[in-house]
């Protein structure tokens, strides 16, 4: 683990346009080995893990020095222009802080076109819901990954998701593909994809911007994003009817996005998983069925 970003996959020779490269995030575990899992991505693909995870070390600026540390590794390797950028849980969060810090960036060395959120559901600051949520079942996980959960929710507990001033896109409407089938997705309304049934274009609740929203880029909106959803609970460490925190918004169809944050999610699609299984090798084929289907449409949205 000593490079980092550490390359997890080549895009096919000879392919061009050549697609857009994508920089995956670790989770709250610190690690990326659930990247290295995947099947192909066809494309160029970065992982970046914690750090400080060998140590244990926290991160006293909080979610916005890891962000700004993680542009800076970016920035080490061959990446210009724009990227997609996302990842697991906490890499989704992460994804979304360095896409606003970059936003307000003068002339970056690279740009996000599109978020890739792997089962990040709406994040409140833990502090708001003391006591709140049953302890997930870690009890199989090495020292270190524990530590850095630990950490993590640490992390979270006063940090707030960043604000920005306009939807994704600029409230445009765009069309996404599937099946051969076009589909106009308005602003506010997602292309979801249950369990059950096909693609359909679903009108999502409007958001209300907080009122004295203020930005150095007035204008500026978050990147689309696709999500991915998983609708299992994760097992809890003793027998409960609480569910975990990470569960809090587990039966919205949006992961609680919905009508909460400035419209940027275009594509959602469920996965008969739950948080912290995801990854697991019997769900890995599936899962990166899905991402490439997400990632075809961040590609679509790229050129929007």
């Amino acid at each position: 683990m000593d490079k980092n970003p550490l390359r997890v996959q080549s895009a096919p020779p000879g392919k061009s346009p050549k697609p857009t490269p994508l920089v995956l995030i670790h989770d709250g575990g610190g690690t990326t080995f659930g990247y290295f899992s995947l099947g192909k991505l066809n494309r160029d693909v970065w992982a970046i893990h914690n750090p400080r995870f060998f140590t244990a070390a926290p991160w006293e600026g909080g979610m916005e020095e890891m962000a700004r540390h993680y542009i800076g590794l970016i920035e080490t390797i061959d990446l210009s222009g724009p990227i997609l950028l996302g990842g697991w849980s906490l890499g989704g969060y992460l994804s979304i802080v360095m896409a606003r810090i970059l936003a307000d960036t003068p002339s970056p060395k690279f740009t996000v076109a599109g978020m890739l959120m792997i089962d990040s559901p709406y994040h409140i600051a833990l502090n708001r819901f003391p006591g709140s949520g049953a302890d997930p079942d870690f009890t199989k996980l090495p020292d270190l990954v524990r530590k850095s959960l630990k950490n993590c929710d640490q992390l979270l507990q006063n940090w707030e998701l960043p604000e920005w001033a306009g939807p994704a896109l600029g409230g445009k409407t765009v069309t996404l593909t599937v099946g051969g089938e076009k589909h106009q997705i308005e602003d506010g309304h997602i292309l979801y994809k249950s369990l059950t049934e096909g693609w359909e274009n679903v009108e999502a609740k409007p958001f209300e911007p907080h009122a004295g929203v203020e930005s150095a880029s007035a204008a500026v909106g978050p990147p689309p994003a696709v999500l991915v959803r998983c609708v299992g609970y994760a097992k809890t460490q003793a027998p409960t009817d609480q569910a975990c925190f990470v569960d809090l918004y587990r039966g919205e169809r949006f992961l609680g996005w919905e009508g909460t944050y400035p419209s940027f999610i275009k594509a959602s699609m469920d996965t008969d998983t739950n948080h912290y299984n995801i990854f697991d090798f019997k769900h890995v084929s599936k899962l990166t069925i899905q991402l490439n289907e997400g990632l075809g449409f961040l590609e679509t949205l790229k050129n929007a």
